[in-house]
């Protein structure tokens, strides 16, 4: 991987395993220039990690279940193209279903 990859810092959480959250990085591959945070996400689930949980739906912005956190700002994922290296995190800790995956309100 050369200098078209990001690194990503993905805060992950399991409550029924983890006893505290913690952070996992990934080096993620610009496979476009439009490349959305979404399409980040299912590189790594389909590449790296399987295992990241996160709640993708409509991808067109209508549902907001995509919501999260990147660089501290609440974004939609489906919407919000990548720029830099990011660091993801679930908007809400206290409705955490697991790593960046919330409960809807």
């Amino acid at each position: 991987m050369g200098e078209n990859t990001i690194k990503v810092k993905c805060l992950r959480y399991d409550p029924a395993v983890d006893k505290k959250p913690h952070y996992k990085k990934y080096k993620v591959p610009m496979q476009e220039d439009d490349m959305s945070v979404h399409d980040c996400l299912e590189y790594i689930r389909s590449n790296l990690d399987p295992s990241l949980a996160y709640f993708i739906n409509c991808r067109h912005g209508f549902c907001l279940r995509c919501s999260l956190r990147v660089n501290g700002k609440v974004v939609l994922a489906c919407e919000t193209k990548v720029e830099d290296d990011m660091t993801l995190e679930p908007v809400n800790m206290d409705t955490i279903i697991r790593d960046l995956w919330c409960e809807s309100t």
